[in-house]
């Protein structure tokens, strides 16, 4: 699952590329600020002596984003933002496990002029168990209102 190293914007990958995954760690000092900032103090968030937090949902969807990505990035004067998102979780992560994100598009298309993109991600643990599973479409734009083609194929491929 190598992504491009070739530094290509987000709009020129075709399907069957994958953006750089990530490896992370979420702290309970994060968990905890999430779950302030939500209002959300659910006993399986805040752990007991006899269990360890879960993380909660929204930090593992904020942290399987496309742009955390460390090959993600945007050409100047073009933007993306999600048209359509359907979330699968599988298993609970848990506060201090060590997560990885993998993004592989697999599909790349236009519809109304706008050139979009179809990503399926999945967040899984060290020991490679599903946590979540992400499909994702995008449509990107540009500041003019230009219109984006479809990623040709390059000669080696």
């Amino acid at each position: 699952m190598q992504p491009p190293d070739d530094h290509r914007y987000a709009h020129e990958l075709r399907a069957g590329e994958h953006y750089a995954s990530l490896s992370f760690r979420i702290s309970s000092e994060l968990n905890q600020q999430y779950l302030f900032a939500l209002e959300d103090y659910g006993a399986a968030y805040l752990g007991a002596a006899d269990r360890p937090p879960v993380v909660h949902p929204v930090l593992l969807l904020h942290m399987s984003a496309r742009t955390r990505s460390p090959s993600f990035r945007l050409a100047p004067d073009t933007g993306s933002v999600f048209a359509k998102d359907t979330v699968t979780f599988l298993r609970p992560a848990l506060v201090g496990a060590s997560l990885i994100v993998h993004w592989r598009i697999h599909d790349v298309y236009l519809r109304k002029g706008r050139l979009y993109q179809a990503l399926a991600t999945e967040v899984a643990t060290a020991d490679g168990a599903t946590v979540l599973t992400r499909d994702a479409h995008s449509v990107f734009f540009t500041r003019g209102g230009e219109p984006l083609s479809l990623p040709r194929a390059t000669s080696d491929g």
